[in-house]
Formats: structure tokens, C-alpha cells, sequence
């Protein structure tokens, strides 16, 4: 699942299937929607367009139309296959709670949240794993002081420990204030079969967050003169299908406007996984791909327009483009334990990836059934879509090198905004947040939302405590797949 933050799967479960009829749905409009779109989920897109046309909230739909919304249901559905509700959770006059099981027999909470008013027409969804369902996933208040910094660390200390202690999370988490640490902290094992532990020095798979690389590295080609984000692909990619090329921008490749389907769509890829090494290799795999809709007409999030991204970084830059991010972005930001690895050739101190998801890749499996993905690796070297390695310490040193403007990534007069990005596959969640003097570095190497269900709890705090309004967290960009 890849776009919004805290979303996806996680306990395993083992229990009879329950159909949609079987359990006891609210006589309420909220509850009503809830069963309609588990029945519309499984019938396909037709039935999928129909719910929302019916269900969806007007105001909700005319910020957010049904195409967008559809895009999302693609996702889940590739992804979760199946959708069981189960029983529901909190339930009121504008929202309920549905624990619905997936495919994979995980366990996920999607709640749907609706109009306060009648007829309150529904809103949208919100998904998340049953832990963060009912009072325990709820953000702190955004009414009274802010939050101080003790506040936020015992906070941040309390369910870390808790979901530690639970098996829940496995990895490192940093929380710095203008170049202060105020909270640091490693939990579980990097390797469960070596028995070494997580350190806050660990490398860890970043999934999508590597995006915000690649995304830098446009940002100063820019600035630098050496592409315009107005530029068809065409230009730079001229092996690429002209015919797609010519309607397509840089700047809506960054935007994830360009129809560019994921990479996935590639059956080869799927078959030989591991045989992708250079980012021509990633490069080949996307180039020929259909597209998935006309250019600059909606917005679906796209692994495969970020590997085009990181082409362009390369032809525009004269540089192969793991060297580039390496001498432009890594260096000049001190970040020393950050790369692209490929399988064969790691680098010490990485961690391995835990998944409950069959993903026949390690073949091995730990004694609570959690397969393992050797080095956290999902493909023979990591893409400019994602899939590097980097450290809580080295994330926090790319923060203050945007704020400090050691990137040379913005145009005279910019200012870096507020950033929260995450990344997540099987076994790999990351989650970076910026505002103000606050960046928070959670790494794990467990399944989603291990990392990011934090965005809803310290991220708000941290929010806050920086002075920006409730509900607006600056930019966010959801980053999943792609390691």
C-alpha cells in the first residue's frame, strides 16, 4: 500500500472467515456505508465506481473525485486481494471502525469516517492495523498549550516500549531539535539468526523514502539550469516511447501525474527480481509499460515515474545515478551510512527485513513464523523509486542539510517546509517528519505501520509543538513499496 500515512496490515490471525452479512452491522449511515463497501469490494471497479457515486460524501467528492478514489481501492485490492470484516470497533453517529481480515490472513482496521451532519455522506477511509483502533490510535488533542518536549519524548518512550515489549516494533528511532537529540533508542534485532541487536548506527531499507533523494537531486539539477520541471521527458529520455514522451513532464513524473504505471506491472521483474543492479537495468524495466491514464489528468502514485526520475538524474547530470545522490545529496549532508546496496555486495551493519507475508525469497523462517528477508532486500539493488539503506542518525543529518541549505535544492528565497514521508513494504517501514526545529527518524524492520503509525501520534505532537495549525502538516508525501 502506498500512499497515505499510516496506513496497512499487521498481526497474523487465524480464524474462520466471516461473511459480510454475518456480523452485526450499525442500523447507523456510517454502518451503512461500511457494508456497502465491502460488498462493492469485491465485485471490482464498476461496483467500486457505483458505492461512491452513492455513498460519497458531495462536498468530499468534488475535492476528491471518484477517480481518485478508485485508485486507492486498486491499490488495496492488489494488495489485500480479499477484505472480511470481522467484527466492528468504535462506532458513532459520523464514523465506525471495521477489523476486516485480508487475504494473507493479517488483520487491518479501516475506518469510515462521515459527514457530522445528515445525511452524513461518507467522507473517506482511514487504514490502519487493529492496534491502532479505539482510544490507543488517537492523536493528541489539537486544542490547549502545545506539547513540551518532555511531553513528546515520554510519549514517544512509552509506546515504543509498549510495542516493543508486544513484538510489535523492531528498529530505531531518533528525535532531534535544531541539531539537539532529544530522544534515541534501538529495540529487537537486526538479525534474529545472528542474535545482533538494532543500533541506532543499524542500516535499515528506507522502502520509498529514497524518493525524497531522487526528488532533490531534480530539485538542484533545476537550480542549477541543467533541466527545466517543465521539460517533456522526451528530452531528456529519447528512447523512452515518443508518443508518451512528448505529453509527459518532469514535473509531473515528481507529481505522480504522468500515467507512469508501477514497475511491478512488469512480469520479468517478477520473475527474476533479484537480476535489476543499475538504474539502466530499472530503467529497461519501466521504459516499454503502457500507461496507466493520460498525462496530467489525474494523480496515482508511481514507482515507475520515480525510476524515469532517476534516469533523467543521470542523462541530465553526466553522473550514473547512485554516484550523483552519493556526491550531492549523502555527502554534502554528512551522511555516511546511506547508499544503495545490492545484495551481493551489502555493507556492515545492515538489517534484516521480518515480513508475516510469503514472499519465497529468504526461504528461511523464524521460530514465530515471520519469513526473512536477508539484508531487508526485495530486489537485486535498490531504484531511484526506492529500496536504499540509510540510518536514523544519517536521516536526521539530511534535515538539517535542508534547513541549513548545504542541498543546494531551492531556487533564491525558498525555504524548506514542514516534511513527513514514509516508506513501507513487506518487512521494511520508515517514517520521516520535519517541522519546524523537529525531525523525527523511526526505522523499522517489521512490516507496516511498525514506523508509521507514529505519524498520527508523536508527528502531531511534534506538529505542534512547532506551531503549525492543526491539519497542515506541511508537505507529505506517501512513499510505500519500492524497496
Amino acid at each position: 500500500m502506498r500512499r497515505i500515512l499510516g496506513l496497512l496490515f499487521t498481526a497474523l490471525l487465524i480464524a474462520v472467515p466471516v461473511a459480510a452479512e454475518d456480523i452485526a452491522w450499525p442500523g447507523s449511515e456510517p454502518g451503512r456505508h461500511a457494508r456497502a463497501y465491502f460488498e462493492a469490494f469485491a465485485k471490482g471497479e464498476p461496483a467500486m465506481r457505483a458505492f461512491w457515486q452513492e455513498h460519497g460524501s458531495k462536498e468530499a467528492l468534488a475535492q476528491r473525485p471518484v477517480d481518485a478514489r478508485l485508485g486507492v481501492w486498486r491499490e488495496m485490492h492488489d494488495e489485500f486481494g480479499v477484505l472480511t470484516p470481522v467484527r466492528i470497533g468504535a462506532s458513532a453517529e459520523d464514523m465506525v471502525e471495521v477489523i476486516a481480515r485480508t487475504g494473507h490472513s493479517q488483520e487491518l482496521t479501516i475506518g469510515f469516517l462521515c459527514e457530522k451532519e445528515p445525511p452524513h455522506g461518507l467522507i473517506g477511509l482511514r487504514v490502519g492495523d487493529p492496534e491502532d483502533a479505539g482510544p490507543r490510535a488517537q492523536p493528541p488533542p489539537d486544542t490547549g498549550p502545545p506539547p513540551t518536549d518532555d511531553q513528546i519524548v515520554a510519549r514517544l518512550a512509552k509506546d515504543l516500549d509498549s510495542l516493543a515489549a508486544a513484538g510489535e516494533f523492531s528498529g530505531a528511532a531518533l528525535l532531534d531539535k535544531d541539531g539537539r537529540t532529544l530522544y534515541g533508542r534501538a529495540f529487537g534485532m537486526a538479525s534474529r539468526e545472528a542474535k545482533t541487536p538494532n543500533q541506532l548506527t543499524t542500516r535499515f531499507n528506507l522502502g520509498s523514502i529514497n524518493k525524497i533523494f531522487t526528488a532533490t537531486a531534480i530539485q538542484q539539477l533545476a537550480v542549477a539550469g541543467k533541466l527545466k520541471l517543465s521539460d517533456p521527458i522526451s528530452k531528456w529520455l529519447p528512447d523512452y516511447p515518443k508518443a508518451n514522451g512528448d505529453r509527459i513532464t518532469i514535473a509531473m513524473l515528481m507529481e505522480h501525474r504522468g500515467g507512469v504505471p508501477d514497475f511491478m506491472a512488469n512480469q520479468k521483474l517478477n520473475q527474476d527480481p533479484m537480476a535489476v543492479r543499475t538504474s539502466e537495468d530499472w530503467y529497461r524495466v519501466v521504459r516499454d509499460l503502457p500507461l496507466d491514464f493520460e498525462p496530467g489528468t489525474k494523480q496515482q502514485y508511481s514507482n515507475g515515474g520515480y525510476v524515469l526520475l532517476g534516469t533523467i538524474v543521470t542523462r541530465a547530470s553526466g553522473e550514473d545515478y547512485y554516484d550523483y545522490i552519493r556526491r550531492h545529496v549523502y555527502q554534502p549532508a554528512g551522511m555516511t551510512r546511506s547508499d544503495s546496496y545490492a545484495i551481493d555486495d551489502p555493507a556492515d551493519g545492515i538489517a534484516s527485513g521480518y515480513t508475516r507475508r510469503d514472499q519465497s525469497v529468504g526461504g528461511q523462517r523464524t521460530p514465530d513464523g515471520l519469513e526473512v528477508l536477508p539484508g531487508g532486500h526485495h530486489f537485486g539493488r535498490g531504484s531511484a523509486a526506492g529500496g536504499g539503506y540509510s540510518t536514523v542518525g544519517d536521516l536526521v543529518k539530511f534535515s538539517h542539510a535542508l534547513r541549513g541549505g548545504k542541498l543546494k535544492h531551492l531556487a533564491e528565497g525558498e525555504k524548506p517546509g514542514g516534511l513527513g514521508i514514509a516508506g513501507g513494504s513487506p518487512g521494511v517501514n520508515a517514517l520521516l517528519v520535519m517541522h519546524g526545529p523537529y525531525t523525527l527518524a523511526i526505522l523499522a524492520n517489521l512490516d507496516p505501520p511498525a514506523a508509521e503509525r507514529f505519524a498520527r501520534t508523536i508527528g502531531a505532537m511534534v506538529r505542534r509543538a512547532a506551531g503549525e495549525k492543526p491539519g497542515a502538516p506541511g508537505k507529505i508525501v506517501r512513499a510505500g513499496g519500492g524497496s
